[in-house]
């Protein structure tokens, strides 16, 4: 039988789908409309509820798809979401996405919950790299994995505050997969890859809180504050987003708590279990976040999701599932396809809607979808 070829996100998506044993695809991805990825559907739906204007006989002859994120160039309006653990995908896991980032001219985030630690990964890059941190309760282990990134010549940090030390398990169980399931995959994730930063800090910082697989979420620090902010910043001179901000009140808070940037998202629909869809998020995010870059994370799938984005005041967009997908099927070179993939939709729709730079595009771009009502 002919395989049908990998021409779109939704390709490489239904290709991992019909590879990973069903149980694990379920629980680290999750069908549109799967019972407990309510939030996930909704950052899907979201895009279709939102219609663009094509302008014509404009002269597009000329397109700019290049831009800027806190000042960082880069080639493209997409970059690599934080997704931790991704040698369970692939052997080479985060080391690949690192090099594909940097041969696509785009920014990674490095998850704090990555199998190759801050050093490998910044050892591989060719690219800018952010750190992505979650806030540890043990306050010593948090200052260390900040010290390391700024040693390895990471360029931002990356705060996500929607997951309050706790999440739902039901997920775990209605899609419950193991090691063998696993195993059933080209590479399995080596059990010294497990959380690979944490790795020696009992040795660094003796008595520590470390956090294994089974107790990650009980010790990210559950009494975290904007007050807080200020603890990270003395500590690191390097810029600091907060990723996980779904409001126009917090995104005002940040603000004025002087963060460089904000990350529009929830947690890939791996948090809030009814949150709503990310870009209808984005516009009252962007209304009160001022002069604050403002990104987007969840449900980007397409090119016109990008520009769709764009259009509603973000800077760029983040993708996780997609750049595991291609990561999962062929490494280094599946996530540049993805990346790749993205870039021609992106260009095209530029130029049916009369667009010629990406780093400015006007919100007259954007109706509502004729038929479609509100969530």
């Amino acid at each position: 039988m002919a395989t049908t070829p990998l021409l779109s996100v939704a390709d490489y998506q239904q290709r991992v789908k019909e590879l990973f044993p069903p149980g694990m695809y379920g629980t680290l991805f999750g069908d549109h409309g799967a019972p407990d990825w309510e939030a996930n559907t909704n950052n899907v739906d979201g895009f279709a509820r939102l219609s663009l204007r094509p302008r014509v006989m404009v002269d597009v002859s000329a397109r700019r798809l290049a831009t800027t994120a806190l000042g960082f160039p880069i080639a493209l309006p997409v970059m690599i979401a934080p997704s931790g653990h991704q040698q369970r995908v692939h052997p080479d896991g985060e080391l690949a996405t690192a090099r594909a980032a940097g041969a696509a001219g785009t920014i990674m985030a490095l998850s704090t919950a990555a199998s190759h630690s801050i050093e490998e990964v910044a050892a591989a890059a060719s690219g800018t790299l952010w750190y992505q941190l979650y806030f540890m309760r043990d306050r010593r282990v948090t200052e260390r994995l900040i010290r390391r990134a700024e040693e390895a010549g990471y360029r931002a940090i990356v705060l996500t505050v929607d997951m309050p030390g706790t999440r739902s398990r039901e997920r775990d169980v209605r899609y419950e997969w193991n090691l063998a399931d696993e195993g059933r995959l080209s590479q399995a994730l080596e059990p010294d890859r497990l959380l690979r930063n944490f790795r020696g800090m009992e040795a660094e910082i003796p008595g520590a809180e470390l956090p294994t697989q089974s107790n990650f979420n009980e010790t990210c620090e559950d009494s975290l504050t904007w007050r807080d902010l200020e603890w990270i910043r003395e500590r690191t001179d390097l810029p600091l987003l907060l990723k996980g901000i779904q409001t126009g009140e917090d995104a005002r808070l940040a603000r004025e708590h002087g963060v460089a940037g904000i990350v529009v998202s929830n947690h890939g629909g791996f948090a809030l279990k009814d949150a709503p869809a990310t870009v209808d998020s984005l516009p009252e995010v962007v209304a009160e976040a001022g002069e604050v870059e403002v990104f987007l994370d969840g449900g980007v799938r397409t090119g016109v999701d990008v520009l769709k984005c764009l259009a509603l005041g973000a800077r760029a967009v983040f993708i996780g599932r997609a750049q595991i997908w291609g990561l999962a099927l062929d490494g280094e070179q599946g996530i540049l396809d993805v990346l790749g993939i993205l870039r021609e939709e992106l260009d095209v729709t530029m130029a049916f809607c009369g667009v010629t730079d990406a780093g400015a595009v006007p919100p007259t771009l954007l109706r509502p979808a004729p038929g479609v009502g509100p969530r």
